[in-house]
């Protein structure tokens, strides 16, 4: 059984964190002077290794199909 693509399963672990509230990586913008600090959550490696399979999963399973 092939593969699914890497990027396709980076793209929807992303997606799959987002949706959870954490942030995939530290995000270094300019804040702007006086505007509230938005607290955010990142995620560990072990955590970002769990979204990474949770991503794969269904991907496995409609390549399983094809």
């Amino acid at each position: 059984m092939p593969e699914p693509d890497e990027t396709a399963v980076e793209k929807q672990a992303i997606e799959l964190a987002e949706k959870d509230g954490f942030a995939w990586q530290l995000d270094f913008k300019p804040v702007i002077p006086r505007a509230p600090i938005r607290p955010q959550r990142f995620l560990s490696d072990d955590r970002r290794q769990e979204y990474l399979a949770r991503a794969r999963a269904p991907l496995r399973k409609g390549n399983a199909r094809s």
